[in-house]
């Protein structure tokens, strides 16, 4: 069975941050899915002209960024780089949303692609309007919230900023960086590393839904990275605090 870190409630992987074990196996299961579409998505390479702007181009480019994306995040977890990993999961969330609006079949997703090639922003506020009308407003005001909370590590906030930092004698700030390089606070990177693996878990949903590899593959590509026997948990979970 695959770590349980797969799918992981971010609060209950901070509240219980000692998983050294199921987070290793993790980290070489979501190594080989990566690893694996990344392969798999090279073979496109040479099919498209330069001057094409048609959907599968776009799809494939995105695509590849978004395995990239989400392959730096788990070397920079590795790394304990956390800070630099936490900027990336907006970029993974605005890739996935962007690739399913371009698909949604209809004016908007036309418009997008034209923009898009035009070298033209995409709003997450155009995504939203999709997502809203795709599956309705519960959703697009769930993944609102989502966007907002990454976006305080991009814009540097300063709840963002005390994730590396620990306490010191009289409870004075340590940053993570002091005395001893990579030495950060364990349930900074159960956290991450909870995060990761609910956007991998997107990422693999999404090249299923549009392409560029075919369904089966990709599916087959996750299922055999993932290892026979899982590592059982460490500690009693502790309750997961109320939001």
């Amino acid at each position: 069975m695959p770590s349980f870190v797969w799918g992981r409630n971010p609060q209950e992987a901070h509240d219980n941050p000692y998983e050294y074990e199921a987070q290793d196996q993790f980290i070489r299961e979501a190594t080989a899915v990566l690893s694996g579409l990344s392969v798999s998505l090279d073979r496109f390479t040479m099919k498209f002209h330069r001057d094409d702007t048609g959907l599968s181009k776009a799809t494939w480019m995105l695509s590849l960024d978004l395995v990239d994306s989400l392959k730096e995040c788990t070397e920079l977890f590795v790394e304990k780089r956390h800070r630099i990993a936490f900027r990336l999961f907006r970029d993974v969330v605005e890739t996935i949303d962007l690739i399913s609006v371009l698909h949604a079949g209809n004016t908007l997703a036309d418009r997008t692609l034209r923009d898009w090639y035009k070298n033209d922003t995409i709003s997450h506020g155009t995504m939203r309007q999709y997502i809203q009308s795709a599956h309705g407003e519960e959703t697009a005001i769930s993944r609102q919230k989502f966007y907002k909370q990454l976006s305080k590590f991009t814009h540097r906030t300063y709840r963002a900023l005390t994730m590396s930092f620990s306490l010191g004698h009289g409870d004075m700030m340590v940053p993570d960086t002091h005395s001893t390089p990579g030495l950060v606070l364990p349930h900074t990177i159960a956290e991450g590393l909870a995060v990761l693996s609910s956007l991998i878990l997107e990422a693999v949903e999404c090249l299923i839904r549009y392409g560029p590899l075919d369904a089966d593959e990709v599916s087959s590509i996750f299922l055999s990275s993932l290892e026979t026997e899982n590592v059982p948990r460490r500690f009693s979970m502790r309750s997961i605090r109320p939001a």
